[in-house]
């Protein structure tokens, strides 16, 4: 086995086990809590939800919808980047880019599989993982992982965003009253497990990080 081949097997298991222990952490929380909501959101609902019809609840509410498509367009953003600068290899890689995105997003259909009600503030049902987050978080990460293609420059630029927009829409979705933190935080868990998972099945380990060819002698 050359030294590139192992390092690129020892990468795919690392990614493989952050992915496995990142799912799991989300589906034991959720499975461990049921309807049980943890004091710390009991503590949100109280203190910091906004009531409909105020200022905060506009602000929110505008950047719960924004999240979304901002996060497409950073996705598309990016793609665009890598088809526009490297068209032979881009048309091979972004199938599997493709690929990644629909992963993350199967995650959505842990809903029904916990069926967890939302704050009582609300009518929301079905709120773990949540939605809104588990959609910002699957073009996030996938842009990300395009990024990696890139140039530095690009992987700073999407990783800031992608934390930036996230960060926004979780804390809307939980003063909205929408969800609970821990909605939101199994989201991020379940979507970046998932997509490390397919990241080392579908090998999207980055051509830049790969091991250097060893020298014949």
């Amino acid at each position: 086995m050359t030294d590139h081949s192992s390092s690129t097997r020892t990468w795919r298991l690392k990614a493989a086990g952050a992915g496995a222990l990142s799912l799991a952490a989300m589906l034991i929380a959720g499975a461990a809590l049921d309807d049980r909501v943890p004091p710390l959101d009991s503590w949100i609902v109280g203190h910091l939800y906004s009531r409909p019809d105020t200022t905060p609840a506009l602000i929110a509410t505008v950047i719960s919808g924004a999240g979304t498509l901002l996060g497409l367009a950073l996705l598309l953003a990016t793609a665009s980047v890598l088809l526009w600068r490297r068209r032979a290899g881009a048309a091979r890689l972004l199938p599997r880019h493709g690929a990644l995105l629909v992963a993350c997003l199967a995650t959505l259909a842990l809903q029904a599989a916990f069926r967890r009600s939302g704050p009582p503030v609300t009518t929301q049902d079905w709120t773990y993982p949540s939605g809104h987050v588990t959609v910002l978080a699957a073009l996030a990460f996938t842009a990300f992982v395009i990024s990696l293609e890139l140039s530095a420059a690009w992987r700073v630029t999407v990783l800031a965003g992608g934390v930036t927009m996230l960060a926004a829409v979780a804390a809307s979705r939980v003063t909205l009253g929408e969800h609970y933190l821990v909605d939101v935080v199994g989201a991020l868990f379940a979507t970046i497990g998932a997509g490390l998972l397919t990241v080392a099945a579908l090998n999207l380990r980055p051509r830049g990080q790969a091991a250097p060819r060893p020298v014949a002698s």
